[in-house]
């Protein structure tokens, strides 16, 4: 077993003698994300974190550039990035106008079923929960249509029958 215990819950305290080289690896970085984040402004291009780790590569006079945990993990290089940037994530829960999608009943029953699987396996599953509601609502008012078609069937039938009977007497 490690000598560090799982059950030791306190957080382990910094070494004092790295404390130094800490500092300088954060200052390090956010003065690599803001010449980087400058050129890229000066260039014209899109401000992303890829497009940072990208050329910060380029940039760095050793050579290194910066990672993507980098710039997430220091709170200064991150907040430069997030004032510069120019793409902007949409926020999960908020669907932009989302086109209401109507799906069309498959009529063949010699398709491909390879090929309408790997559609379905690429497909988001909110997406695939609703064309199954959609399918199975559409086969519940096929299978009352097909219910109240018998029962027109069978009146015709029986109309048809009471009038033979009439016939023959």
């Amino acid at each position: 077993m490690n000598r560090h215990s799982i059950l030791n819950t306190t957080p382990e305290q910094p070494r004092p003698w790295l404390m130094q080289h800490y500092a300088a690896t954060r200052q390090r970085t956010v003065d690599l994300v803001k010449m980087t984040v400058d050129r890229l402004i000066q260039d014209r291009q899109t401000v992303t974190i890829e497009a940072i780790c990208k050329l910060s590569q380029q940039l760095d006079p050793q050579g290194k550039g910066i990672k993507k945990a980098g710039i997430l993990g220091n709170a200064e290089a991150y907040a430069y990035y997030q004032q510069h940037r120019t793409s902007r994530r949409r926020t999960p829960g908020r669907a932009s106008h989302r086109t209401v999608t109507t799906y069309r009943l498959p009529t063949d029953p010699q398709r491909d079923l390879g090929q309408v699987r790997r559609r379905y396996l690429r497909e988001r599953k909110p997406d695939l929960v609703a064309r199954l509601l959609f399918v199975e609502q559409a086969y519940i008012e096929s299978q009352q249509q097909l219910a109240r078609l018998q029962f027109e069937l069978l009146e015709q039938q029986q109309k048809m029958q009471k009038k033979r009977e009439n016939r023959s007497f």
